[in-house]
């Protein structure tokens, strides 16, 4: 996993050079450099619709309905709070920042048109909910979708028939397969990093890499914010817990997070360390881990949320305050549907920003650094998930 990430972050800086000393005459390649980050990208999002979908519908539909109640609630409770806290977090600060403004969008990866959500704070509530959830599809307007997996994943869940067991199983096929093509497409990446960096240069020169840079720094700063300030005073305020000694036991848990960059990859090492270095009570802290590996994603709800507002500013779409209250929820949602696995974040944006007239292309200008930010935001995961189980779950005597 390492190996990619370097193998992107080379790619896009060869682009870049390459584009940068080939000057004006750069653009001459356009006809192999703009396929290769075209068909890159589309074979990415040609997966955001099912992958999004199975993996709400699979988290809503496995929840069991005891985790509702005593201490599922108060789980259920610090996940929410936490999750909605990050993703107010990072908006605040794309808001403050603005680093997606002045940017030259000849630049920017173009696409197919996008109904654009309305700005009407009413009938944005009623356009959650949708009439044809296929002519939603067909449109671009992804966050009724989610929506409408919601239900069927309430709806799956209080079925109890053979055929709605074998459907299950058929969503469950559709999530396995659509995310091990995200990773199949993702080990092409350093060629479609690299080739739509050429491209953005070529057009823009290295200026344009300049919005790219802001945004990674914005995002850091924010998970830094939720990793280091909100969680040492939730760990102070409800479990009256030292940070330091917390931070320094579950230190292996956050190594192997970071370099993973999957939560789900991370669950061994993680109930090892709330055994052995935080000593909780064995059966509520295998419930909370096994859990947030999949629904307690804080960083990339945070993540999320930055990534959505960024991409709308450098299309020039103003967001409503409605609009931003609707960016903050879907992210919480997302968070709690997104796959604990590498890139899964990636199409779950591509849907999400159609919503608000953005071509689904426009991911493009993320993917060079999503790896790296994608190793930081697993550890912000994996430390939530440490944080609510020890709040929840206390020491061993």
């Amino acid at each position: 996993m390492e190996r990619l990430s370097l193998r992107i972050l080379l790619g896009l800086l060869v682009g870049a050079v390459l584009a940068a000393l080939l000057g004006p005459a750069a653009i001459e390649w356009r006809w192999l450099a703009e396929p290769l980050g075209t068909i890159f990208l589309r074979l990415l999002l040609s997966l955001v619709l099912p992958l999004a979908v199975s993996a709400l519908v699979l988290a809503v539909a496995e929840l069991q309905p005891g985790a509702l109640v005593g201490t599922g609630g108060r789980i259920l409770a610090l996940t929410l709070v936490l999750t909605s806290i990050a993703v107010g977090i990072g908006v605040a600060l794309v808001e403050l920042v603005k680093p997606g403004v002045g940017v030259d969008r000849a630049t920017l990866p173009a696409g197919g048109a996008v109904t654009p959500a309305t700005t009407d704070a009413v009938q944005a509530i009623i356009d959650l909910f949708p009439s044809n959830p296929f002519k939603a599809a067909a449109d671009g307007n992804m966050v009724p979708i989610l929506v409408f997996a919601v239900v069927a994943g309430l709806a799956l869940r209080r079925t109890d028939t053979a055929a709605a067991h074998r459907l299950a199983e058929v969503v469950r096929g559709v999530f396995d397969v659509c995310a091990q093509g995200v990773q199949m497409v993702m080990t092409l990446a350093p060629v479609g990093v690299g080739a739509t960096a050429y491209m953005a240069v070529a057009k823009g020169g290295l200026t344009a890499l300049v919005p790219v840079a802001n945004f990674a720094l914005v995002a850091a700063l924010a998970l830094g914010i939720q990793t280091f300030v909100v969680y040492p005073i939730a760990l102070r305020l409800l479990a009256r817990t030292d940070p330091v000694a917390f931070f320094r036991a579950v230190r292996p848990a956050l190594a192997v997070a970071f370099a993973t960059a999957s939560s789900a990859a991370t669950l061994p090492t993680t109930l090892r360390v709330a055994d052995e270095g935080l000593r909780l009570q064995p059966e509520t802290a295998r419930f909370v881990l096994t859990v947030g590996a999949s629904a307690n994603q804080n960083g990339t709800a945070l993540y999320e949320g930055v990534a959505i507002l960024f991409i709308c500013q450098l299309y020039g779409v103003d967001l409503s305050l409605g609009q931003q209250a609707v960016v903050v929820g879907v992210s919480v949602l997302a968070g709690i549907g997104t796959a604990g696995v590498p890139a899964a974040s990636i199409p779950v944006i591509a849907a999400v920003v159609g919503a608000f007239g953005v071509p689904p292309e426009a991911v493009a200008v993320l993917v060079g650094v999503d790896r790296v930010l994608d190793m930081c935001r697993t550890t912000v995961n994996v430390a939530g998930d440490l944080v609510i189980a020890r709040i929840v779950g206390g020491e061993r005597a």
